[in-house]
């Protein structure tokens, strides 16, 4: 049953359409009005990734190699060791049917090879209970910390993070 599981969740997450044929909704209101089952609706988590916006990326030296790094605003800034609640798109790290250490991104995972777009719509999670594999979005509440010289490029962590009850 585990193995049925991934595998439907890793078919679903590979998305058969060119990643062109896209477009990002900006209101997950408004994917629900799109056409039934059209694959170019993709629905865009919205709580908390406005908070961490103004993020961008620059090129700079770290230890004799040229690599990009985040440049953080100052709202952004004071948001380091805070309290922060978010919900996206689980992307697992591993195989397993739970996991405690994913990634969550703001657009919904419909291709493995287009990453998303900017250096604000990513989230390293590190789980206090081992979260369930899903294509549903997730809310999560947990510390933020900013990372601006991550050497994987993945500038927002947040740790002890638990699932926040759907109301």
């Amino acid at each position: 049953m585990k193995t049925v599981k991934i595998a439907l969740l890793l078919a679903a997450m590979a998305g058969a359409v060119p990643a062109l044929a896209f477009k990002q909704v900006q209101d997950p209101a408004l994917a629900s009005q799109a056409v039934p089952h059209d694959p170019r609706a993709v629905p865009r988590a919205t709580l908390g990734w406005d908070k961490l916006a103004d993020t961008m990326e620059t090129q700079r030296r770290v230890q004799d190699v040229d690599r990009l790094v985040a440049v953080f605003g100052s709202g952004v800034e004071a948001l380091d060791g805070q309290p922060f609640t978010v919900a996206g798109f689980f992307l697992p790290l591993d195989t397993g049917e739970t996991s405690r250490s994913f990634l969550l991104s703001s657009l919904a995972p419909t291709c493995p090879f287009c990453p998303p777009p900017g250096p604000a719509d990513l989230i390293q999670v590190s789980a206090a209970e081992p979260v369930t594999a899903t294509l549903d979005q997730v809310k999560l509440e947990g510390t933020l910390r900013l990372s601006a010289e991550d050497v994987n490029g993945i500038y927002f962590h947040l740790e002890n993070a638990r699932v926040v009850p759907k109301s």
